[in-house]
């Protein structure tokens, strides 16, 4: 009977100890999930409507009823790093990776990092293709490549900083019912374009 006292108290010290271990294990992974969180806190894309610096949210409209559909809308935001601020002469690239788009020629854009305390503005709109005028984004988490660059010699231009962010694109959605209407003259019915 001894002998199973010794060995009970023996399994309630291992117990003790495993649950103290995964205790602090847990701690120091909260701990390094509070420093990513701060690290996201500092560096992304400025956007209305947003409450992170890595979310975008995207207007879209659709349609219900016997005219079904969506309509994408355009967001526009602003690449800020907290970390380095704007300076004379400055500028940044965006590149989009996101799976699905051209792994060749990826969605890019390039804009100016030189003053206020964040980028010129950037258009963005859900597309498979790169484009002149905004930045061609992907539902879901799109992983973006960043260059601050300095410019001042524009024959020796060097990189300050550089990095891969992740931007989860969401949607706002405004539901609007469209149906069907009667055109007299020509005798058909016919969906709307609103």
């Amino acid at each position: 009977m001894e002998q199973f006292k010794s060995k009970l108290k023996i399994f309630f010290k291992i117990l003790i100890c495993a649950s103290f271990s995964s205790i602090q294990s847990s701690s120091i992974l909260e701990s390094r999930a509070e420093m990513i969180a701060n690290i996201d806190a500092t560096l992304g894309i400025e956007s209305v409507g947003s409450s992170s610096l890595r979310i975008l949210n995207l207007n879209r409209t659709v349609f219900v009823g016997e005219c079904p559909g969506i309509r994408n809308k355009s967001a526009i935001g602003y690449f800020v790093d907290y970390e380095t601020p704007v300076q004379e002469d400055y500028s940044v690239v965006l590149t989009n990776f996101t799976r699905g788009l051209s792994p060749s020629n990826p969605p890019s854009v390039k804009k100016d990092y030189d003053s206020g305390r964040a980028s010129d503005k950037i258009k963005f709109k859900i597309a498979s293709k790169k484009n002149k005028v905004y930045l061609s984004m992907q539902p879901g988490v799109n992983p973006i490549k960043y260059q601050i660059i300095d410019e001042t010699d524009r024959k020796d231009k060097k990189i300050v900083k550089s990095g891969v962010f992740m931007l989860d694109v969401k949607f706002v959605d405004k539901v609007i019912t469209r149906n069907k209407e009667y055109d007299r003259e020509m005798g058909v019915y016919y969906c709307p374009l609103f």
